[in-house]
């Protein structure tokens, strides 16, 4: 199936590595022009490199640094970015303030996950509105829809909250013709992520969660990566407001 991406503008947020990483290839091997951002200049500057080999002709990809907690940032990226590109087409939130608990740990989930977020889609949102094809998708996780862990970290309720800010924007963006969609990833083996620490510090408790997949294993950030593509495309066309998710069947939730 064409996915109808080949030529399409596309900003990935936190594309220093990992799944960002991934998905900014995947949209690159798709035709696209691509614009990665990660708050660490020898990161995304290898990662700009990186994506470069995968460009099909006559695309390009944009690198800048910028920390998505800072509002001002993500304005001069996003500006930068559409410069380069020649407009924005797609968006796509991978940043996140990550693990942890404690009262900075929430500061930063919540500046980055939704703050974040919502200060990507205001500042592209007069782009996407002149594409004929404008999507934007966030990533979220399992661990907004069930409870795993450590309840008291932020990480699972900044989640929930950045699907629940995807279903309000699908409604009041849909006039303006921009589709928004959250894509939830259960646990990915990613080189250097922290399911791979996990592993090396806690093998048992691995084994323990992989047992529950009913796939038998865990994801590939390259997985993950083709279904935000898919998400985001034109293929999709008449999908809004959704949250999809990529877990091998992990979560025992049925939805209705």
């Amino acid at each position: 199936m064409d996915l109808a991406l080949h030529g399409k503008r596309v900003l990935v947020s936190g594309a220093g590595a990992g799944i960002g990483l991934a998905i900014a290839e995947v949209f690159a091997q798709e035709g696209c022009s691509v614009s990665i951002c990660s708050r660490t200049p020898a990161t995304v500057a290898a990662a700009g490199e990186r994506i470069a080999t995968r460009l099909a002709a006559a695309a390009t990809v944009h690198t800048q640094v910028a920390d998505m907690a800072q509002g001002n940032a993500v304005r001069s990226w996003v500006e930068s970015a559409a410069q380069a590109l020649g407009g924005i087409d797609v968006l796509v939130h991978n940043a996140s303030g990550g693990g942890g608990a404690g009262e900075e740990a929430w500061r930063r989930n919540i500046d980055v996950d939704v703050l974040g977020f919502a200060h990507f889609v205001e500042h592209a949102t007069p782009h996407l509105e002149r594409s004929a094809s404008a999507s934007v998708v966030a990533l979220g996780s399992t661990a907004a829809v069930e409870a795993f862990g450590n309840p008291a970290a932020p990480f699972g309720a900044m989640k929930a909250a950045l699907i629940h800010q995807c279903a309000g924007l699908a409604k009041t963006l849909a006039p303006q013709g921009i589709r928004v969609n959250a894509v939830s990833p259960g646990p990915i083996l990613v080189e250097g992520g922290v399911w791979e620490k996990v592993q090396a510090e806690r093998p048992e408790y691995v084994e323990q969660v992989v047992a529950q997949i009913p796939s038998g294993r865990m994801g590939t950030a390259e997985e993950v990566a083709r279904v935000v593509a898919f998400v985001a495309s034109p293929a999709a066309s008449l999908l809004t407001g959704a949250n999809i998710v990529a877990d091998g069947g992990l979560t025992k939730r049925i939805p209705i």
